[in-house]
């Protein structure tokens, strides 16, 4: 089994230090079998030759183009991350790994302001053993303020108007995923498989859950989302859970996918994914498992189908978009489950999630290319190159604009 964007981690994970790569142009080179296991920072890999679709001249509907390029310190290399760009307000606010932190201006590109975590001033504290500040997990903003996740275990608060630091607070694990902020609460899931629930406001520890981890999982979590007084979340044992906000007590769990085959890497079965909540139902999807809605309210499976992702879907009043782990794209209607369209062209691409953009669905990948797919057939009709060592987060839209960053650090804005 090929798959391609992603990585390995045994447990226990015991060091934060952040050198496992995910190997962003193994497309180029190499299969990733198992592509690395993070506890001893070695690579596995296998020997088989993969292929990717060659691009091919397409109907070219929509013609984007750039806006204004600015560059974000060195960006993340070839580290996994899915460290991507918030807006508040009329600025775009975007990282680096390292620890740079910049507010542009929408429409012009212009910096507001520029934090860097490893300067002395800045009142951040990096680890003993660290580097950089490894900033791995959001960028997300809520009530005027910035927070973010570290691979050395650390959450962090600024404010998001001037940049200044907030608070500072170790927890246990790597977070790899966004935090989910709401309700006076920041609830962060962690690569050791805590559940930890932070006081907005102080960055002190209210709570704390641990949920079983398999000796084998793909490196990365589901970031939490926060509705009705609780934090729903997906596990690396292939569960949907929802803990009460108030306390972290579990209400319910659900399982979404079940361990099946012969091998460790078959029998994965990861949600990774952000649960999109759309009125009452919750819509996620699991690592060699299932697309699933469920109810908010009880867990109970409204419908099930069978697709394999760890990236994060989009989900429209009609339709679900998926990328899935072989770089195919699916639109699925959201109240049956039923597929709509799926189009294979872009197959072993490494696609980012996709982005709705008005009548088109966005995908990046690992060349720097991003793709207009038409949302009612599928089919490709605008394409644009971006190189900047390609893609790893989807496109942000806003008012009708593109934001994409890419591994190098550029944060481009693009007219669709």
């Amino acid at each position: 089994m090929t798959f391609i964007g992603q990585h390995l981690q045994q447990q226990p994970n015991n060091s934060a230090s952040g050198i496992t790569p995910l190997l962003t142009r193994i497309g180029k080179a190499l299969a990733v079998g198992t592509a690395a296991v993070s506890l001893s920072a070695c690579s596995i890999f296998s020997t088989d030759e993969i292929t990717w679709a060659e691009l091919q001249p397409i109907d070219e509907q929509i013609k984007p183009s750039v806006e204004w390029d600015e560059s974000v310190g060195d960006g993340v290399e070839h580290y996994f991350s899915r460290l991507g760009p918030v807006v508040v307000g009329d600025h775009i606010i975007a990282a680096d790994r390292e620890g740079v932190i910049k507010s542009m201006h929408v429409d012009t590109g212009k910096t507001k302001w520029r934090m860097n975590l490893t300067s002395e001033n800045s009142g951040w504290k990096v680890p003993g053993k660290a580097d950089t500040a490894r900033i791995s997990g959001g960028l997300v903003a809520n009530s005027g303020n910035l927070y973010f996740g570290t691979e050395n275990g650390e959450v962090g608060a600024l404010n998001a108007t001037t940049g200044e630091l907030l608070w500072q607070q170790k927890v246990a694990g790597e977070v790899l995923a966004d935090p989910a902020v709401g309700e006076g609460m920041v609830v962060v899931h962690t690569s050791s498989g805590s559940l930890v629930g932070l006081n907005a406001d102080t960055g002190k520890q209210r709570w704390e859950i641990q949920m079983e981890v398999p000796t084998l999982t793909l490196r990365g979590s589901s970031a939490p989302s926060i509705a009705s007084g609780g934090a729903v979340f997906g596990t690396n044992s292939g569960k949907l859970t929802v803990a009460i906000l108030e306390n972290g007590q579990r209400a319910w769990e659900t399982p979404i996918a079940k361990p099946r085959g012969s091998t460790e890497l078959e029998r994965l079965v990861d949600v990774d994914t952000k649960p999109i909540i759309f009125g009452g139902t919750i819509y996620t999807i699991a690592f060699n498992g299932q697309l699933s809605a469920v109810e908010l309210s009880n867990g109970r499976i409204i419908w099930q189908r069978k697709y394999s992702s760890y990236q994060s879907l989009a989900v429209t009043a009609l339709a679900i978009y998926v990328t899935d782990d072989q770089s195919h794209v699916h639109a699925i209607e959201r109240s049956s489950g039923t597929e709509i369209w799926s189009s294979s062209e872009l197959y072993g691409r490494q696609l980012t999630a996709p982005t709705v953009s008005g009548e088109f669905v966005v995908v990046g990948d690992f060349e720097g290319y991003f793709h207009w797919l038409n949302r009612s057939s599928g089919e490709i009709q605008g394409r644009l190159e971006l190189d900047g060592d390609g893609a790893y987060v989807p496109a942000l839209e806003h008012n009708n604009m593109l934001y994409m960053q890419l591994r190098d650090g550029s944060l481009v804005k693009v007219k669709p």
